[in-house]
């Protein structure tokens, strides 16, 4: 983060292009330029037109002068443009809590303020206090992430159905409705769920579904969803549906389908036509996609 104390002259200097070549290399160097750079660029996009007050003004009488009775003049396009800089700026730099979501078929990455990285897995959210990280080391989480601890650091992620917590490691949390999975790649984490406590180290693995929970070991080095492929281990098939609407913005519909097959499988994340054959081929159930691609019919 920069300077609290200097971040609102900083960026004023860099906004009006007053920063000097070392100044703007730096700045530039820094994790959070983009987030700034990404603002700026829409602020742009905005296309505001230089205001010439005086000649407004005159343009202003003589249109009163001239207006027809019962007529408005419009002047709130050039206040409201300014006005969403204003806000834009304002909750971007004065709001300490980073919430973030990633998109249908989307990966985000994230640095964290101690420089870890965590990356969000399709609609999943995030939310901490990057204003006061040292105060308050806690990720609260919503759906699935991978997390790369910098050495050293620590800090807890919280979910509705548990917490991990975790010292300079590599793991993955998926949280969603009554699943709780927690994978760990790289070093040791302790897991908090529903009155289980758990340990686990690398190649370790902890899933609670349905107060029922379950441990098993893996060989693989990361999240197969990082690479473009949804894996699954013996899970209800409605999670597996939850993941193709996550992946590919469509809406399955299912009535009438029991929802208790367990499916254990993979599926790629960026072939809708070879995701949908992979999974309904497996499961023995027939299909239609919709003409505009957005819904999958289940068919008797």
């Amino acid at each position: 983060m920069l300077d609290d104390k200097k971040d609102d002259i900083f960026l004023s200097r860099w906004i009006n292009g007053k920063l000097s070549e070392e100044e703007l290399r730096e700045f530039q160097a820094h994790p959070e330029y983009e987030h700034y750079a990404k603002i700026m660029a829409g602020a742009d996009a905005l296309d505001l037109k230089d205001y010439d007050s005086n000649k407004e003004l005159i343009k202003l009488k003589s249109k009163r002068n001239n207006k027809k009775p019962g007529s408005v003049i419009k002047l709130w396009p050039y206040f409201a443009a300014a006005a969403s800089i204003a806000i834009i700026l304002g909750i971007f730099l004065f709001n300490p809590n980073q919430s973030l979501t990633a998109d249908y078929g989307e990966k985000l990455a994230v640095t964290l303020p101690d420089g870890s990285e965590m990356i969000l897995n399709a609609k999943s959210n995030a939310i901490f206090d990057k204003g006061n990280w040292e105060k308050n080391r806690l990720v609260t989480l919503e759906g699935e992430a991978f997390f790369k601890v910098k050495k050293g650091s620590k800090f807890t992620v919280a979910t509705k159905n548990g917490e991990v917590s975790v010292l300079g490691t590599q793991f993955s949390v998926h949280s969603q409705n009554s699943l709780f999975e927690v994978n760990c790649f790289e070093g040791k984490v302790s897991v908090v769920n529903k009155g289980h406590n758990k340990v686990l180290t690398a190649g370790k693995a902890y899933r609670n579904l349905g107060n029922t929970p379950e441990n098993w070991t893996f060989k693989t080095l990361e999240p197969t969803w990082l690479s473009n492929t949804s894996s699954f281990r013996s899970i209800p098939i409605h999670y597996v549906f939850k993941e193709l609407e996550e992946q590919y913005n469509i809406k399955i519909e299912q009535e009438d389908l029991d929802l208790g097959y367990k499916y254990t499988g993979t599926f790629p994340n960026d072939n809708i036509d070879v995701a949908l054959k992979t999974v309904f081929s497996t499961l023995g159930i027939d299909y239609s996609l919709s003409q505009d691609g957005k819904t999958v019919v289940l068919e008797k």
